[in-house]
């Protein structure tokens, strides 16, 4: 029997238990409308806790990547003693591990070309990807952590910058994209469609547009290339998500994902009218239909 009252339980983590202004805003939303709705840490509360809810948000999960198998265990294990996450177990881990990206070329979306690090044959990977200019960053990671870009003469200092900022992880290369010094579209999609959008330009001489690299960030609609392409991957899915992030640049009048965040991104509802709103309600018709 369903309560009257939902209770619902936002999983933070330890280093970042307080909520964003955007999960601030999303857990405010909730609360307005009748719910109950802890914020719990998945690695310090006891996974009772979190079976005792009607719906568990994946929404501050951040510390994930310091401990990639930690996390997935304890979401399989939560699905497994059916608590109710928002995003089935077996697709939050596969999108945690940032190699997923290349899946998504079956949705008909491009993506960068990608490949594992091949540290003593660097020749060979800067060929395989076709690029002058490669960007290496960890498998698991997040806000910009261990992410560097490099050519054939600096690979082994940056590889060795980014290994020390990120230590033990996997890594992955990338080809680099010049498109992104024009911007990246960072789109959110509730309820199975595109809401919003923000455009996030990189500083002058910068190429990553996390938040602590100071990006110029813009409200703006998506370019009609963008949405398509976010519907094509969220077609492609074929799962009823209560939320994601799809970000990109654009090469022309095409899309090019560079990001697909399904578990825990910031979804800027801070910067919207109604943003907040529109997710809690998108929530609780979610949970209705569970």
């Amino acid at each position: 029997m369903k309560r009257l009252v939902p209770r619902i339980v936002l999983a933070a983590c330890t280093r970042y238990p307080q909520l964003s202004i955007s999960n601030s805003a999303y857990a405010a939303a909730l609360r307005a409308r009748g719910c109950d709705l802890r914020t719990l840490a998945w690695n310090a509360a006891p996974i009772e806790a979190f079976l005792d809810s009607d719906l568990i948000l994946l929404r501050q999960t951040w510390d994930y990547q310091e401990d990639p198998g930690g996390f997935a265990a304890w979401v399989a294990r939560v699905s497994y003693l059916k608590g109710n996450v928002e995003s089935p177990a077996e697709l939050a881990i596969w999108n945690n591990d940032k190699r997923s990206l290349s899946a998504l070329g079956q949705s008909g979306v491009s993506v960068p070309e990608t490949c594992g690090l091949v540290p003593d044959k660097p020749a060979e990977m800067f060929s395989r990807l076709n690029a002058e200019k490669i960007v290496l960053k960890p498998a698991f990671g997040g806000s910009g952590v261990g992410v560097r870009l490099c050519d054939e003469k600096n690979f082994e200092s940056r590889l060795s910058e980014a290994q020390g900022e990120a230590p033990g992880r996997p890594f992955l290369a990338q080809s680099y994209l010049p498109e992104i010094a024009a911007g990246e579209w960072k789109m959110t999609c509730i309820g199975g469609r595109v809401a919003f959008a923000v455009h996030a330009v990189p500083s002058p001489g910068e190429f990553r547009i996390n938040s602590r690299f100071d990006p110029v960030i813009e409200i703006a609609p998506a370019p009609t290339g963008a949405v398509v392409a976010a519907e094509k991957i969220l077609t492609w899915l074929g799962r009823p998500l209560v939320s994601c992030r799809i970000d990109g640049v654009m090469r022309g009048d095409d899309f090019i994902c560079t990001e697909l965040e399904l578990t825990d991104p910031d979804l800027n509802l801070h910067l919207f009218d109604g943003a907040a709103e529109l997710l809690a309600s998108a929530t609780l018709e979610h949970l209705a239909s569970a």
